[in-house]
Formats: C-alpha cells, structure tokens, sequence
C-alpha cells in the first residue's frame, strides 16, 4: 500500500464519522414536542381519525409535550405529568435523531387507551381537565415537574422527579376531594397508578414480587406488601422492561399510603391504594432495557424473579463487582477502567501469543500456499494434502489464530456490556461525562489509530488484506464513534495493548516475502 492511501482512508473514517455526529445529542433539559413531529405522525392522525378509536393518543395530537433526554431513555410528557413515550436507549449516552411513536423501543404502547404513570379511579381512565404544568431545574441532574388537574370531579396534584444519572422516575400522586365537591360526587373506592404495557409485546410477561417470591402473570387481585411489579417484553433477560416500587416521595413528606399491587388485564398494570376521603401515591417507575447492569445501578438486582442472569450475566456481576472494588482505591472510574482492562490483558496475554504467532507463521507461508494454489488448482485433493504437509513442517497450526479468539470472545461480550450499561457520571481529562461519547473526538481519533496498527500487523506483508482490514475497522469507527466515552476509552486501552504485543513478538521477526494478490 502507497504511503498515501492510509492517510486519506485516516481522513475519510473521521470525516464520515463527525458527519454522524452532525445531529449533537440534546443536552439534559425540557424542550418542547408535538406529535406532529413523530416520523410516523400520520399513522396516529388517520387511525385517530376512525371513530371510537382507542388509543389515547386521540386525546394529544393538539397538545405540546414535554421532551426530557436523559442518558438511559427519551422521555415525552403530557401537560398532566403523564409519560406517553419512551425511547430506550440501547446504549447509554446515544443519540436518539428521530422518534417513531410506534418504534419497538418506544415503551408506551400507541395503541393502549391510557398512557404510562395514568391515573385510574377504580380501574376506569379519566382524561385530565384543564391541567397546569410546571418544570423546574433542582440540579444540573435532576428536574422536577410539578402538574395540577382534575380526574372524575376529583383535583389531583403530581410531583415527579427525572434524573439524568438514575433511570428510575419518582413520582408522587395526591387525590382529594375539592371543597365545592357535590354532594352526588361518585367517588372510587380505589386510585391506581397505572402503566399500560411495554412496548410493542401483545403478552407481556408479568411479575409482581413479594417478600422473597414472585407470582409470574398473576391473576387480577390484589397483592399486599408489594416488592415490585413489573412487565418485560419476555422472560428471557432482554428487550424491554417497565417496574413499578413502592417509593419513597418526591416532596420530602415520606412515604405515601399503603400500596397494593395488581394486574388489571389488558397489558396494564398498577400500583393501588384505597381512597378515602383523599390518597397519597408515591410510586417509582422504570422505563428501560430490560438489562442487568442497568438493574444492578438502579438497586433492582435483588428483586426476586425480575432477573434470572445467565453464566455471562453472573460473569457480568463480577466483572461490575471488581469495578466497583477498583475504583474504592482509585477513586475515578476512567482509571478504574484503565486498570481493570490492563488486568483483563494480562489474563488473557497468553492467548494473545499463542494467536499472534500464529497469524505470523500463516503471513510467513502466504507465498508458498500460492504456489501450491497455482501448482494443484485443478486438483483439489491433492492441494488439501499438500498444504497440510506444509504446516506440518513449518510448525504452523492453521486453527491456532480461531481458538484464542472464540476464548476471548465472552470476556470481550461481558466487559462491552458492562461499560456501555454502566452509569458512570464523572468526567475525565478532556471527557465532561464518560456516560456521553467524546465531545472532541480525541477517542476515536485514538481508536483509529490503534486499530490502524493492529491491521499492519495484522495483514503485514500483504498489501490486499492490509485494505480490508482497514475498510472494516473504518465501519466500525463510524458505528463507534458514538458510543460512550467509558467504552471507547476501554477499547483504546485494551487494542493498545494488543498492538504493544504485537510489536514486542514481532521485534525480531524477519519481514516476509510480499504475497502476491
């Protein structure tokens, strides 16, 4: 390859991947959203348009919400405090461009009859009337909105409380009766705090935890004392998730009534306490992936039966267990990161010989196994033959480069999961936040680099292979370049010591014979 060619590929990968960049991520706040702004804005119109048309979003199309970003999951907010979308993010810190209401990952089903965190009187949605809404800036974290409607001739007053670092929503719930209330007011003998599904799932699996058990897809009765209550997309550890707790309140007045749980049957699912006279809900609510490391930061990991974590998710806690223990000495999660990739390097340094000699010894007999494919091309068997002879007398095992690698392969898994989940909200350096991608691209500009590096190594001697290493790794850049800046710095670690391998046991290598295309 010309001198030329990597310094233009260099320059093309970063360009294309600042032009990924172009639309910047919103930063933590309140901006105003209609519906009309959904790319898929109308299909809501036309099916709002056939009468009885269920879903509540028949009653929003003329509203202006509210869009909160946060790092884990894109809210949307009704002018009554209600969440009537829900963008899960399958990474923390990405940048959601565009919102499809009817989107796999949006967690409020379009075509429910109530939005998430609704309120219900005895199972029965009422719309709001005549709400008024507030938001406020607690910290530079943290956003309170604060929202005043009336439901069933009831007045209802909502506090709720959106982190940019906790997943988890808290929301507090006041039900009373106002003082001009008529005699002949119907009231409910229950006020329930109600999500309507997840997702896009048409059975949703859910649980509701008490004590140390679960019940899976109970029935619709009530359960005192509840621990948890929760729909997932499926019982097998991934897609989505929706948990109500009990909570603890937003507005510094402690914990409300006694809550009670239950299944109300068409994907919903509650959070109860009995009305009398007035109630006080204060009720938890996460909107996310249905993920264990997310779990683990948000305390749900001892909940019983909402997770049942694999070999690689029991790995994952330990891998999370030792990053934690780490970073109790360093006190910096960007060095925690640093040494628990440098110690992942030295376990795993004897594959990496083991491979990289391998793929040596492979480069080295690249021109003789061309002159067997041109000497044997119309002779297939006897090329198979010919060839294994020369591995066995060159000492090359062709399987040596496979083995190391399908070793490797979970650990990687387990560490790019556990970072790219992981709440880390510290900066480092140059980074403000290593939970949002490089706002300098100084990090991918160092993974191009190293990964630039690792493909002369890796194809030295052959210029052919030597570009397609190159075009890969440049789709990979472009994917990456907007991951979290924790992830991207474990990466630029972890291959910069796999390119210092490489230079070490290849110092005293001769250079091989250049391959022919």
């Amino acid at each position: 390859m010309s001198s030329t060619v990597a310094p233009r590929l260099l320059v093309a990968v970063l360009l294309l991947a600042l032009t990924g960049l172009a639309a910047a991520r919103d930063a933590f706040g309140t901006y105003p959203f209609t519906p009309a702004e959904f790319r898929d804005a109308e299909r809501l119109t036309t099916a709002c348009a056939v009468p009885g048309a269920p879903s509540f979003w028949c009653d929003e199309l003329d509203q202006v919400l509210v869009k909160v970003p946060t790092k884990g999951v894109d809210l949307m907010f009704s002018e009554a405090g209600e969440v009537v979308a829900a963008f899960a993010k399958i990474q923390k810190g990405q940048s959601l461009s565009s919102y499809q209401v009817e989107n796999r990952d949006n967690l409020v089903p379009a075509d429910a009859p109530i939005p998430g965190a609704a309120l219900l009187l005895d199972g029965v949605y009422h719309p709001p009337v005549d709400p008024e809404a507030s938001w406020v800036e607690v910290d530079e974290t943290t956003l309170r909105g604060s929202f005043a409607y009336q439901a069933g001739g009831l007045d209802v007053a909502v506090e709720v409380e959106v982190s940019n670092v906790v997943q988890t929503l808290h929301y507090e719930v006041t039900v009373s009766l106002p003082a001009d209330a008529p005699d002949d007011l119907e009231l409910p003998s229950m006020v329930q705090f109600a999500v309507a599904g997840v997702g896009r799932a048409e059975t949703p699996v859910i649980k509701i935890g008490q004590s140390d058990a679960f019940t899976l897809n109970p029935l619709s009765v009530p359960v005192e004392s509840p621990s948890y209550a929760s729909l997932q997309t499926s019982n097998n550890n991934r897609d989505n998730a929706v948990i109500l707790t009990p909570g603890e309140g937003v507005t510094g007045r402690g914990a409300g009534d006694p809550l009670q749980a239950i299944s109300l049957g068409g994907r919903r699912l509650a959070m109860q306490a009995p009305f009398d006279g007035g109630a006080r809900l204060t009720v938890d609510a996460y909107f996310g992936k249905n993920e264990l490391v997310r779990f683990y930061q948000e305390g749900y990991d001892g909940l019983p039966g909402l997770f049942n974590p694999n070999i690689l998710g029991r790995m994952s806690l330990w891998v999370l267990i030792a990053l934690e223990f780490i970073h109790t000495y360093v006190n910096n999660w960007a060095l925690s990161i640093i040494v628990l990739t440098l110690l992942f390097r030295a376990l795993v340094w004897p594959l990496i010989t083991t491979q990289t000699k391998s793929m040596f010894g492979m480069q080295a007999l690249q021109p003789e196994l061309q002159k067997l494919q041109k000497k044997y091309k119309d002779d297939r068997e006897k090329l198979t033959q010919e060839t294994m002879k020369l591995y066995k007398e060159a000492g090359v095992n062709p399987a040596g480069g496979c083995l190391p690698i399908l070793l490797q392969m979970p650990l990687f898994i387990i560490l790019w999961r556990v970072f790219v989940n992981f709440e880390f909200n510290q900066g480092f350096l140059w980074i403000p936040d290593l939970g949002l991608p490089d706002p300098w691209y100084i990090l991918p500009a160092l993974y191009v680099l190293v990964m630039l590096a690792m493909s002369w190594f890796s194809a030295r001697g052959n210029p052919q292979m030597l570009r397609q290493s190159i075009l890969i790794n440049f789709v990979f850049v472009f994917i990456m370049v907007g991951f979290p800046a924790g992830v991207l710095l474990y990466f630029v670690v972890s291959m910069g010591v796999q390119v210092f391998q490489y230079w070490l046991l290849n110092r005293n290598r001769p250079a091989p014979a250049t391959a022919k295309a």
